[in-house]
């Protein structure tokens, strides 16, 4: 007989990991015990070497699927053998620092889901059921070791029932700590806005009856999920959903939807396999699919893809007994924080709704849902939060380096925390131009720092001066008396791609909106060559003047105008016309004016600037409107492109003859697809022509592509297409989103390089 200690590191707390560990040790007679500690899992294990071996090789082969496990190790003890009768799950210690992590929220389990059905089952129409393989966990955990005193639930006693399924070993309630029923768990209420105050009138069934009632009869009800409200209404009553923009402020932006089932989907939507595992695994996100038809137009107009999830709590598979498609889309006022609090939901979307579907349980951490797409079998995240969210990521060069608070970008805001060899991203937080998502954003980077007991040591920041993240930042290094860098914002894209694949040396490609460039320029169309830790900036797009700064971000004419007047000025009076836009004359003059001196390299405004030029969008009510409009109408398989050129001394990549040539197709009356089509391959054509030049300089054969530019489908297809027969290997974003999401990664990574 031998005595082991095995300790095991990740998400292995509240993913049923030791009710797992009790029966595998049970399966291979195992005496000993198992106890969560402040950084994971601890297990003594007694029996002979060979089977304390096959147990450990169980429990990483066979791991719950929700669960991480990042490190193991095991120890044989030299003392005299404990005595053990059987083995045991412990109560929880914490004798140090915290770097136990905790997992996100987990959809419903199949099992869960058929007991709701079962009216034998005392589960039955339970919205809030749950077990160890699935329920919320990241919204309702407080602190850890992840106990139930440490969660939202420890004011829900739980009855005899549910108490001898959370201590028997064999039930997969077995230490499940939101473990609860109709008798002793949360509850709902239907509230509603009477006088300007919130009253509660049904409960339970009947709350949930009058909320179908409603949807029914075509009204907006505000439904509390597991991270948040969402506001749900009928998708196929465009009468309501128009009503839904207008409350809203949003008169093009797409809407989620939830669907009873997969086939459902199908009835408007193309669904590959990886789409549909996506759709009904364990993280049941957002998927953005190809439009079948154009049925649900007016929930998604002018975009290619509709944005479709599957029911992912025990409330939404009852909702969708009775129905079979509803708008699910954020429950937040236009561009701020998403309402998880009860009392403000009342009050912050009584403009839209004036009823509540609510529950008596408290969201700890608010979280969105997650959107993801797919570019053949490359899974893109546009938005991580619901089900990703905190899941580490693994960064080796982080093993003996200072912990590291990276504060990240402003638009699409997420910053990131590391401690060892770990990095842990926050959820997506929103723009941080709106006070609630800054609030939401320090609310956040307390909690993280708070629960993992993470102490940085070094901050990190995007170079731009006036980004509020860098504000931050800076206001947190002071605060903290801590040494803060800079990095410019398209490495920083670049470096992230490098982190997710362990790199040192790329050649990166890095196509966004807008960022603080090093000239003091804005960037945004750039090609680098970055060595381990230096980084040249190979070639951009040829500057144009950014007329109207931001405006011209929300106003595609402007750019479209911009681009005309630098390249084809004469036939600027037939495409921009003063009766279309008023303003054109004074912009004119700002262009004559040598006093213009900010300028932009920025493939999304070139997007902008086309997808006006060929009358797709002028306006953008919603941020990329104009390259989503632009991308639905290209084909992929398309290999015409127009003409460029690359001035080396300058490193300028010229676009005029791109510029020359729309306006050519649009007097010989092409069509917007063909146009867009061939614009789009134009671009694919150039990050191969660029990537081939940056590689005979440098002998690097490895390409990193990021930015939001590329969660384009059609142009990361295009890519992959022209590439293919190419000695060159890309490199995309998986694990962070390759919008400004996963800048905190890239920051987190250049520091690592640069601190080797």
């Amino acid at each position: 007989m031998q005595q082991a200690e095995i300790l095991l590191t990740g998400i292995v707390q509240g993913v049923g990991f030791r009710p797992f560990v009790k029966r595998t040790a049970l399966e291979n007679g195992i005496i000993g015990y198992v106890e969560n500690r402040e950084f994971g899992v601890k297990i003594i294990a007694q029996a002979s070497k060979k089977i304390i071996e096959k147990f450990l090789q169980d429990i990483l082969d066979k791991a719950p699927a929700v669960s991480t496990i990042l490190t193991h190790s095991i120890k044989y003890l030299d003392q005299e053998l404990s005595e053990y009768s059987s083995f045991e799950i412990a109560p929880s210690k914490k004798k140090g620092e915290i770097s136990a992590l905790i997992p996100p929220d987990i959809a419903t389990c199949d099992v869960c889901a058929q007991e709701i059905f079962d009216e034998n089952d005392r589960h039955y129409q339970y919205p809030f059921t749950n077990c160890t393989n699935c329920g919320p966990r990241f919204s309702i955990i407080q602190s850890i070791p992840y106990d139930r005193k440490n969660t939202t639930m420890r004011k829900f006693i739980m009855c005899d029932d549910c108490n001898r399924e959370y201590t028997t070993v064999e039930d997969r309630r077995y230490h499940a700590q939101p473990n609860a029923c109709p008798k002793c768990g949360p509850e709902l209420r239907f509230i509603e806005i009477i006088d300007e105050s919130p009253i509660a009138t049904a409960k339970r069934e009947k709350a949930f009856e009058k909320t179908i009632s409603l949807l029914q009869t075509g009204e907006i009800v505000a439904i509390k999920g597991i991270g948040g409200y969402h506001l749900v209404c009928n998708a196929l009553n465009k009468e309501v959903v128009e009503n839904l923009r207008n409350l809203k402020f949003r008169p093009h932006k797409p809407f989620a939807l939830m669907a009873r089932d997969i086939e459902t989907i199908e009835e408007y939507c193309e669904v590959n396999m990886d789409e549909k595992n996506m759709l009904e695994g364990q993280q049941k996100p957002i998927v953005l699919l190809s439009k079948k038809n154009d049925i649900l137009e007016h929930v998604a107009p002018g975009v290619k893809d509709l944005g479709f999830m599957l029911p992912y709590t025990p409330l939404h598979y009852l909702l969708f007994k009775q129905f079979r498609l509803l708008v699910f889309t954020s429950g937040n006022v236009s561009e701020e924080a998403l309402e998880n609090n009860d009392d403000s939901a009342y009050q912050n979307l009584a403009n839209i709704t004036q009823y509540y579907l609510s529950y008596n349980r408290e969201i700890f951490n608010r979280i969105d849902d997650s959107i993801v797409t797919y570019a053949g079998d490359q899974r893109i995240l546009i938005r991580k939060a619901r089900g990703f969210v905190p899941k580490p990521i693994n960064i080796k060069r982080g093993i003996g380096k200072p912990q590291i608070f990276a504060s990240g970008a402003d638009m699409k805001s997420s910053f990131g925390l590391t401690k060892e060899n770990i990095f842990l991203g926050s959820q997506y937080l929103g723009d941080l131009a709106y006070t609630s998502n800054t609030k939401f954003y320090k609310e956040s980077l307390n909690y993280f720092q708070s629960i993992f007991e993470m102490k940085p040591q070094v901050v990190i920041a995007d170079s731009h001066p006036n980004y509020f993240s860098t504000m931050i930042a800076q206001e947190f290094a002071e605060e903290n008396e801590l040494p803060i860098h800079k990095i410019q914002h398209h490495k920083a894209h670049i470096y992230s791609v490098m982190a997710e694949n362990d790199l040192e040396n790329v050649l990166g490609v890095s196509f966004d909106g807008t960022g603080y460039g090093e000239d003091g320029n804005v960037w945004g169309g750039e090609f680098f060559i970055i060595n381990k830790t230096e980084s040249e900036r190979f070639a951009h797009l040829n500057y144009v003047a950014m007329v109207s700064g931001e405006r011209a971000a929300k106003e595609p004419w402007r750019m479209a105008l911009i681009y005309l007047y630098n390249y084809y000025p004469e036939k600027v009076e037939s495409i921009i016309t003063e009766k279309k836009f008023p303003q054109k004359d004074m912009i004119f003059l700002q262009l004559l004016n040598d006093s213009v001196r900010i300028q932009t390299s920025s493939m999304g405004r070139f997007f902008d600037a086309v997808a006006s030029l060929i009358d797709v969008c002028h306006f953008n009510s919603y941020e990329g409107e104009a390259a989503m409009k632009l991308e639905a109408l290209a084909d992929e398989s398309f290999s015409e492109y127009y003409h460029f050129s690359f001035d080396k001394q300058q490193s300028l990549i010229e676009v005029d003859m791109i510029i020359e040539g729309i306006v050519k197709d649009i007097q010989e009356m092409k069509s917007k697809e063909y146009i867009s089509s061939k614009f789009h391959f134009t671009i694919a054509k150039m990050v191969f022509d660029l990537c081939i030049k940056m590689k005979n300089e440098s002998g690097i054969d490895a390409v990193a592509l990021s930015g939001g530019v590329f969660q384009n489908v059609v142009l990361v297809n295009m890519i992959k297409r022209v590439f293919s027969s190419s000695e060159l290997k890309l490199f995309w974003n998986e694990k962070v989103p390759p919008n400004d999401a996963g800048i905190a990664l890239g920051q987190v990574y250049s520091y690592l390089l640069r601190s080797r």
